[in-house]
């Protein structure tokens, strides 16, 4: 008995967070109502209070199970069979970039939620998301670091880097939902220029040497 009610109760919480996911998405955080999340959830108010003190809570929790989850993707696939190896990193970038676009295709309303209707909750919740991007950022700025301890970049400030490159894929991800004046392929190839274009400023003799010039496939119709 008590096992069919936890699960009872998961999926009650379940539908209720992808119903908050929606409605969120769609009117943002200041103009949802309980009771739209009621009815695409197709429970009741009572319900959703027994799963999470208020909306407020309820939209905490969907940003930070989304930012950790996505963050956890794109480290994952950060990682190298061998330590450092700069070449299979930059090799790398392109299939990060499809996995975050695959991303993007699969929760646009999530990718909504993330990069439109996050801020402006409260100054808890807007210190949650600027933790979460910071955190993003420093993961691109560790490259950077371990690149210009390894004597392959020279001058390059990482953290900028980071939140230039994490900016860049939140606007580019946002237009592309919203808008689709260009395609995925479009965007992941303009950023890989982009990407490929800023390494190259502050590549040393040595980074040349081990990385090559950076002409990764698939960027600039290759």
């Amino acid at each position: 008995m008590s096992g069919s009610f936890d699960e009872r109760k998961a999926e009650t919480r379940d539908m209720i967070f992808q119903a908050g996911r929606k409605v969120f998405s769609e009117k943002g955080f200041h103009k949802a109502q309980i009771a739209d999340i009621v009815r695409e959830a197709g429970t009741s108010t009572g319900s959703i209070y027994a799963h999470f003190k208020d909306k407020r809570d309820l939209f905490k929790q969907i940003t930070r199970e989304n930012l950790e989850r996505l963050r956890g993707t794109l480290k994952m696939l950060s990682e190298t069979k061998k330590p450092g190896d700069a070449r299979e990193r930059v090799l790398q970038w392109k299939p990060a970039y499809s996995a975050f676009f695959d991303y993007v295709d699969a929760n646009p309303e999530e990718i909504l939620i993330i990069v439109r209707g996050g801020f402006g909750v409260d100054e808890e919740q807007d210190m949650t998301l600027w933790e979460f991007f910071h955190d993003f950022a420093t993961d691109i700025a560790n490259d950077f670091h371990k690149w210009e301890e390894l004597g392959f970049l020279k001058g390059v400030n990482g953290e900028l880097q980071g939140h230039i490159i994490l900016g860049m894929c939140q606007q580019v991800a946002l237009s592309y939902v919203l808008e689709r004046h260009f395609t995925r392929e479009e965007a992941i190839s303009n950023l890989l220029a982009l990407t490929q274009s800023m390494v190259s400023l502050y590549l040393t003799d040595k980074g040349r040497a081990e990385i090559g010039d950076l002409m990764v496939p698939g960027v600039m119709g290759e």
